[in-house]
């Protein structure tokens, strides 16, 4: 693959790697003791090796390490929290490009269907993080009704997360038809969004498996 494809899309998720780090989940900037964080990344490796893209998903996910502990739900948060910020700076990047003035009028309406699309994808996923923040907050509990409830909510945010993922790979689909340079400046956009969101998606199906029907 040629290094201009992939520049792009590892700077896009370099930015929000670099942001989240910043801002982080709660919990997550104090310091912890070395063995604690080891142990914690050795929890999120397992389970980001079940994702599509794993070296990603452990590049993303380390930092939070001692913020996730040993918790499927936090971890998903933590997915769900990266994917989020990377939803926004998708959407604003395609907002400005769609306003730049240099796109064809067709290449200019896909942009501008595609803002919309990552506004959904936003949404979604910003559901998806409220949703999992409270089955984080519950996690553990053994009754019948947290049962049922946490089936509810994983089942919820993996029709949201896969809604989401639709949402991107419908963004790129829009731009078949126009000049190398417009598409890949898309992909640049979107691309690493889509592996974000799939990973996001990967930990919350594998957290479903292991949660009551």
């Amino acid at each position: 693959m040629a290094p201009r494809s992939l520049s792009c899309p590892l700077l896009f998720l370099l930015s929000v790697v670099l942001l989240l780090c910043c801002c982080g989940l709660s919990g997550a900037a104090r310091p912890a003791p070395s063995s604690l964080v080891a142990g914690n990344t050795t929890f999120v490796r397992s389970w980001c090796a079940r994702t599509e893209y794993p070296t990603l998903c452990d590049a993303t996910l380390f930092p939070y390490a001692a913020a996730v502990g040993t918790s499927p739900a936090r971890l998903a948060w933590a997915a769900l929290n990266v994917t989020l910020a990377g939803a926004r700076n998708a959407k604003a990047a395609m907002k400005e490009m769609a306003a730049g003035g240099q796109l064809t009028p067709v290449a200019a309406e896909a942009a501008g269907d595609c803002v919309s699309m990552l506004g959904d994808a936003v949404g979604m996923l910003r559901q998806s993080v409220e949703t999992m923040a409270e089955q984080a907050e519950e996690e553990g509990q053994a009754t019948q009704q947290a049962s049922r409830t946490a089936r509810f909510r994983v089942d919820s945010v993996r029709t949201w997360a896969s809604a989401a993922l639709t949402d991107d790979g419908m963004c790129m689909e829009g731009f078949k038809g126009e000049p190398p340079g417009v598409r890949e400046a898309v992909r640049g956009h979107v691309v690493g969004l889509a592996h974000l969101t799939a990973n996001a998606l990967g930990i919350v199906n594998a957290m479903a498996a292991q949660t009551p029907p």
